[in-house]
């Protein structure tokens, strides 16, 4: 960790989807067909690690989500079983608690 980012952070921009039982990926709010209602901020070092939120910064803004003002700057975030791999780290997804380091479990 450098110590620039050890001072200010830094965070990513993300749309939850969870993939349903045909493994097809749907929103983590079920309730509503936009994704800007399944988009939170995730934040390093407060909520995950920094590698998260480089690995996630390294990809690619959806298509989809590019013509959308709302969610024109987010990644998309796709859980299994509650459980996501992303810059060699391992999240879970809690309806009550959002996103989090399976380590803080």
């Amino acid at each position: 960790m450098t110590i620039e980012e050890n001072v200010v952070g830094s965070s990513v921009r993300v749309v939850l989807y969870r993939r349903d039982p045909a493994g097809e990926p749907t929103l983590i709010c079920s309730g509503s067909d936009d994704p800007a209602q399944s988009a939170t901020v995730l934040t390093a070092p407060v909520s995950v690690p920094f590698a998260v939120v480089r690995a996630l910064l390294a990809t690619s803004v959806p298509a989809e989500f590019a013509e959308n003002p709302h969610i024109n700057r987010h990644r998309a975030l796709i859980f299994t079983d509650g459980r996501c791999q992303i810059g060699g780290h391992d999240l879970r997804y809690h309806e009550k608690f959002g996103v989090y380091p399976a380590e803080e479990t």
